[in-house]
This record gives C-alpha cells, structure tokens and sequence, in this order.
C-alpha cells in the first residue's frame, strides 16, 4: 500500500458514536503497528489527511453530550460548504463545518525530515517565551475564524477545533485562560451559522471531551 486511501474506502460511511470510537480504534491500531504505514500517516496527505483533520474531530464531537447515542455521523468529503453529517434518532439531520488552524507547510516539512533522518525539528525554535507564542497562536487561530464569519452558513453548525496541547499543557500550563480570551473574541465576530461550538483538544481522553466542547451564543 503505496499510500493510505485503501485504508478508508470506508471513511464516509454512517457511525453510531461507539462506531465512530471503534472505527478510529482499529484505524489507528493498524497503522501504528506498521512502520511504513506511520510514515506515510506522517505526511498528512489523500484520505489519511481527512481522518486526521475532519473524522478525528467528529469523532470526539460525537462522544459528547451533543450528540445522541443512536445518532449517525459521517464526514462528507469534497466543496458542498460542510464537512459531517449528523442524524439524530428522531431523523433530523444537521451538517457541520469543522474548522481548525493547521501549520500544514511546517508539519509537512517536518514529517519528511522525521521520516528521512529519524527526528523532527523543535516545533519552537526561537527564544519567544510561553505567553507570546500563546499570543501568536491566538492570532493565527483568530485569522482562520474570521474568515468563517465572512461566509453564510445558513442551515449548518461551526465546531472551531483548537489544539492547545504544544502551547499550554506539554509544559503543565492552564489553557483556561487563552481559551476564554478566544471565546470572548469569537464572540466578537458575527457568524451566519445555526450554532457555533468551540472544541479543545489537549490530549485528553475521548470519554473527556464534554469539559473541553463550548457551546458559543
């Protein structure tokens, strides 16, 4: 397998939220026990970038109490507006944009440079302290929801996924303040959406993600 999309022939499929958890279970397991398949996973490209990016997050958002556990989700590849689908038990249907700041360019570079010699670079290389890089990383998170609130999403929701972990708690600090600092600023912004969600990820358990999912009003 020269690359990873014959893996997730069956990504786009309708879960329950325990299959979503055993779909991304097995997944994982299978490519973790193969070297050349975590290579390949590295480089964030074809559908392992989808199950990285879109599914993993639903995922974890259809763990929480937002999500009934008879409903079906599924991520909807390609440019309808909305990235996931999900059917609640009474049949009503709502769709999902999923967004996030990525550093594709530097985690791209990196992942050849792990892949190639063995080790990746460190993600800071520079002397900022810890509040600046926050700062920074607030800008740019910023800049992609922005960019959201200039779009009509009419009849679909906006689940804002921020990954606080190389900024706050790989070095035992609190997120808590850059996360209310970033739902103040959201708030800020005027959205043509039917709800907006603000999601956490941090490294935490999956069956912890309710305390890291803010509804945004």
């Amino acid at each position: 397998m020269n690359n990873l999309d014959d893996l997730f022939t069956d990504l786009e499929e309708y879960r329950t939220p325990q299959e979503m958890k055993l779909y991304f279970e097995k997944k994982k397991q299978i490519i973790n026990n193969n070297e050349k398949y975590i290579s390949i996973a590295r480089l964030k490209t074809g559908k392992v970038k989808k199950f990285i990016e879109e599914f993993y997050p639903l995922y974890l958002f259809s763990q929480s109490r937002f999500v009934d556990n008879y409903a079906k989700c599924k991520i909807i590849l390609g440019n309808q507006g909305y990235d996931a689908s999900i059917v609640q038990k009474d049949d009503t249907e709502s769709f999902i944009e999923l967004t996030s700041y990525i550093d594709g360019k530097w985690e791209y570079q990196d992942a050849k440079r792990l892949n190639s010699r063995g080790y990746g670079d460190i993600r800071f290389g520079d002397y900022k302290n810890l509040n600046a890089r926050g700062n920074d990383y607030l800008k740019d998170v910023l800049k992609n929801i922005k960019k959201k609130s200039l779009k009509d999403y009419s009849g679909i929701s906006l689940l804002f996924a921020v990954d606080t972990f190389d900024y706050f708690e790989v070095y035992d600090h609190s997120s808590k303040p850059f996360i209310k600092e970033l739902i103040k600023e959201i708030k800020s912004f005027k959205f043509k959406a039917d709800k907006m969600y603000l999601m956490v990820i941090n490294n935490q358990n999956a069956s912890q993600i309710d305390q890291n999912i803010y509804p945004i009003s």
